[in-house]
């Protein structure tokens, strides 16, 4: 990635050396070794997650029911876990009139004919 060789890293170290001084440098390069440990365990773990991640979104498409819509997921126990499409469906005040509907008067709000009960038209 850097290209770096050998002549280069024994510059780098005698530069080191005459900053740091002799005994710090070993102080010095055991600090950058652990930092580097961890990065790598950190990037290791990132990884990881990344692998499982792509692997559950492809696990469906996968299945042996031979594909399909995906099972559907349970219906939220609290106002934090649910979506805000299932809080709209859940909620009786959202709820969209029947298309042919009438007000309380008896008018229907799109200034068509209302709509007609069974019974009163039997009535006359």
């Amino acid at each position: 990635m850097f290209n770096v060789g050998g002549p280069e890293v024994v510059v780098i170290l005698l530069v080191l050396l005459v900053v740091l001084g002799p005994d710090q440098l070993p102080k010095a390069m055991r600090t950058f070794g652990n930092v580097m440990a961890e990065i790598r365990k950190v990037s290791g773990g990132f990884q990881a997650e990344m692998r499982k991640a792509i692997e559950s979104i492809d696990e469906p498409s996968s299945s042996s029911d031979g594909g399909g819509a995906p099972a559907p997921r349970p219906l939220a126990t609290t106002p934090e876990e649910a979506d805000v499409t299932e809080v709209v469906a859940r909620n009786p005040a959202t709820a969209a009139e029947p298309v042919g509907g009438t007000d309380a008067a008896g008018v229907d709000p799109d200034g068509g004919p209302a709509a007609v009960d069974p019974a009163d038209r039997a009535s006359g």
